[in-house]
């Protein structure tokens, strides 16, 4: 396929600068449902449900498929850690429930314990771990009928925006390998995004689905806290599950049929006609940190802008007033404290011993060292920082239904970037401003979401964030679905998928 930028092709880029657009009262109609694809694995995950509930093909067929393309692929992208191609055929071949994703072909993060499969967490300190359960998720993805067909790459323990772990090795792009899928989920996104399952299970504590979503042109909606049935139920937590996709309705479907509907959270679907209203965006290409983001990440920004524009919306620059400094230091603090725990369950798991420094990374023992000696009752100063972020977001959405911002400082880094073995104190001072925009929502509970919009001249997609009120993932879903139908991305694939 010819290099070049996808989507929002009708807009100028000079009529972008400076985009502080207001809206009409026109609003576009419900987009189409995607169009069929051939081959088959060129569809959608709902297409392939349809497919087998119209007797189309078999869920045997359908995971033969994905096997055979994970085969071929993933010598190079390595987004699969362990197959499960035996098991997904057992299943494929036995009885299925009903519903829309009944024997579709699926991938598991690795970081999600399954019942007699390796889950090693990306890490070398759990490579001969077989849990005896299977994590909540997992339970839901398997009465729906999902067919996994093995576990998906991530970082060790997701703490990295990148998928390198030196459990693994790294996990690569599939529109450009040298570069970055993204993390933590970057192994479902790589393998999404070459056509060897329609969407793959992911989760998200810091931007680990909307990161490589946008590393890898997918759509990907990080949930509001609670939504999915694998929550805590605590105040801050800050992971929820999800999937990544390369259609929205997949997306939406997944959340409809799968996630929580207990815990006063409404419909992730609007009644029919609601998804017509006009809608009121706000729109910064700015870190709280006051930096301009990368060209490319800004340019997306302004070509979203547009778009929305376009479709009648309200679209002004504002952001919410969250902070940066203190916000950092929270966030970080918390995250430390997991690396914390970690240790802390590995030294169990060796009966009380020290954990050998070479079971874990370098940047896990980073993160640890920061709060080996503190007390969790730290952790209250960071939950009021939450608190302060979570105000802020409130009242900007009095305002404005959405934030849109960019997903990174930067486009997606190359592979080998972020060095474990280089000045780890150095990185960190990066990824303040190459990840600074996706910890808020994990901190405030709302939910956000990445949307495709271009591909640079590297050839490596880059996406944009809206970011919408607690529970309001209807509204997200119907804008997505409208931006989808205005520039629809789906039908672009990256060059190794088609020659698979």
């Amino acid at each position: 396929m010819k290099r070049r930028e996808f989507l929002y092709g009708a807009v100028a880029v000079g009529a972008l600068a400076g985009c502080k657009p207001k809206g009409g009262d026109a609003i576009a109609a419900p987009p189409p449902p995607p169009p069929k694809f051939k081959p088959s694995w060129m569809k959608d995950a709902l297409a392939h449900g349809e497919m087998i509930a119209k007797g189309e093909m078999t869920a045997l067929e359908q995971a033969n498929i994905a096997i055979d393309r994970a085969e071929k692929l993933n010598k190079e992208l390595n987004f699969l850690v362990t197959p499960t191609f035996d098991q997904a055929r057992e299943m494929a071949q036995g009885e299925l429930p009903d519903g829309p994703f009944a024997g579709v072909p699926t991938l598991t993060k690795d970081l999600q314990e399954t019942k007699g499969v390796r889950t090693a967490y990306g890490s070398r300190a759990f490579m001969k771990n077989i849990p005896d359960h299977d994590h909540p998720i997992v339970t839901v993805m398997k009465k729906a009928g999902l067919v996994s067909i093995g576990k998906s790459a991530t970082p060790e323990f997701g703490f990295l925006p990148t998928t390198e772990p030196l459990a693994f090795g790294p996990t690569r792009n599939p529109w450009n390998p040298e570069y970055s899928s993204g993390g933590s989920s970057g192994g479902s996104a790589s393998a999404v995004a070459a056509g060897v399952v329609p969407m793959a299970q992911s989760s998200d504590g810091g931007g680990s689905i909307r990161i490589p979503s946008n590393c890898c042109g997918l759509f990907g909606m990080k949930a509001s806290r609670g939504r999915w049935p694998d929550s805590d139920g605590t105040p801050w937590e800050l992971s929820v599950k999800g999937f990544v996709s390369r259609t929205v309705r997949d997306s939406q479907t997944a959340m409809a049929v799968m996630a929580a509907t207990d815990k006063g959270l409404p419909s992730p679907v609007l009644p029919e006609g609601a998804g017509k209203k006009q809608y009121k965006i706000g729109y910064s290409t700015k870190d709280a940190w006051g930096n301009e983001v990368h060209p490319d990440c800004k340019k997306a920004v302004l070509m979203a802008a547009k778009t929305c524009a376009d479709l009648g919306h309200i679209v002004e620059e504002a952001a919410p007033a969250y902070t940066a400094k203190e916000f950092n230091d929270a966030f970080m603090t918390l995250w430390s404290f997991g690396a914390k725990q970690v240790v802390g369950n590995v030294s169990k798991a060796l009966g009380g011993k020290p954990v050998p420094h070479e079971m874990l990374e370098p940047f896990t023992w980073w993160l640890y060292e920061k709060v080996a000696d503190q007390d969790p009752s730290v952790l209250e100063d960071v939950y009021k920082q939450f608190a302060a972020e979570r105000d802020a977001s409130r009242k900007f959405h009095e305002t404005y239904d959405f934030h849109l911002n960019p997903v990174l400082g930067e486009p997606p880094v190359k592979i080998g970037r972020i060095d474990q073995s280089a000045d780890l104190d150095a990185q960190g001072e990066w990824f303040k401003t190459y990840v600074a925009f996706t910890p808020y929502a994990n901190a405030t509970g709302h939910p956000a979401m990445s949307v495709p919009t271009m591909r640079t001249a590297n050839n490596v997609p880059v996406g944009v964030q809206f970011e919408g009120n607690f529970g309001d993932e209807a509204n997200l879903f119907a804008l997505a679905s409208q931006i989808e139908a205005a520039a629809p991305w789906a039908q672009d694939w990256p060059e190794m998928a088609l020659n698979a």
